[in-house]
């Protein structure tokens, strides 16, 4: 479990440091060549992970590939998202590109399973990294309509961006609870990859019908009161998967975690673009740099205490910086 979570630490490190890198990137070739920029590293970074039985690659170099990938990725994406939607619809637009990853993500284990079986990994990683360059590819030939974005790495001291740091150090130890700890939580409990699959695919499914309800409801009511009601219960569902024990307790947590994603991820996503004025890249970099401190706060955190249970009820005190959005 250590080698694990000091793994995303590692990672987590690199995704803030090369954030500002990847703006720099961005403001100089244009947000879609960032997201371009992503697909070698994630390629390398899944080859070097397969091979680890067979070539002894140090895992501070596995987790670097992987937080350059996710750090031009995730710039890219961001300054695409925020220049295509509209503001006035945008929770719904928030809602249908996480229920389209949601989606995929239950599809894409099941997927990935059955080729491997009948066809071996290298079939299938040679087919998905295919895909993945022709993406990327389909991306970069779609009209380029963004204009050039400005950055600047002295942006990063200044406060103005420090505003909303509590929230965005939340929304990173969340990403490392639901990620990271609750998987491992759950496994300890399951001891079984399959009744694994079937309890993050409830969640996904779940989350993502909820999610396409909410983004249209939030566009047209207070997102912000939204968000904050719905976090009231997320922050219990995070302190009632702590506590459980059983199986039965999984799935109702589950449920009960499923419904509260569903109302809570749309109009926190609007927000957090709507917030993003002047120089949207400053504002994006100062965003995943405090959601990795969070990230690195959470992973910290359960290592210290050497417990699982620890690290999901301090989320559910974490939850509640939404309050402060």
């Amino acid at each position: 479990m250590q080698d694990t979570l000091l793994f995303f630490i590692f990672y987590s490190l690199i995704f803030a440091i090369t954030a500002p890198l990847a703006a720099k990137f961005a403001s100089y070739y244009g947000a879609k060549h960032s997201i371009f920029m992503s697909v070698p590293f994630y390629l390398a970074f899944v080859v070097l992970l397969y091979a680890l039985p067979f070539l002894d690659t140090p895992l501070v170099i596995i987790s670097s590939l992987l937080g350059l990938s996710q750090s031009f990725y995730w710039m890219g994406m961001h300054l695409v998202f925020h220049h295509a939607s509209d503001h006035d619809h945008r929770g719904e637009e928030v809602s249908k590109r996480v229920s389209a990853a949601l989606l995929a993500g239950m599809a894409g284990p099941f997927a990935g399973g059955f080729l491997i079986t009948y066809l071996g990994f290298k079939v299938v990683f040679a087919l998905a990294s295919l895909f993945l360059l022709l993406s990327a590819l389909i991306l970069l030939s779609s009209k380029d309509g963004h204009a050039r974005y400005h950055f600047s790495v002295r942006s990063i001291i200044n406060r103005k961006y420090w505003k909303n740091s509590l929230f965005f150090v939340s929304q990173g130890t969340r990403v490392i609870a639901d990620g990271v700890i609750w998987p491992l939580f759950i496994f300890i409990i399951l001891n079984n990859y399959l009744s694994l699959g079937i309890i993050g695919s409830i969640l996904s499914g779940l989350s993502a019908v909820l999610l396409l309800v909410m983004g249209k409801y939030s566009d047209r009511h207070n997102k912000r009161k939204i968000a904050r009601w719905a976090s009231l219960l997320d922050s219990l569902s995070w302190i009632l998967r702590g506590l459980v024990t059983t199986v039965t307790h999984i799935y109702a947590v589950t449920i009960l975690a499923a419904l509260t994603t569903g109302f809570r991820e749309s109009p926190l996503g609007a927000l957090e673009y709507d917030k993003a004025e002047g120089e949207v890249a400053s504002y994006f970099v100062s965003r995943e740099v405090f959601i990795c401190l969070g990230r690195i706060l959470m992973l910290t955190f359960v290592l210290m205490l050497n417990s699982l249970s620890g690290g999901l009820i301090f989320q559910g005190a974490a939850s509640l910086a939404a309050f402060l959005f």
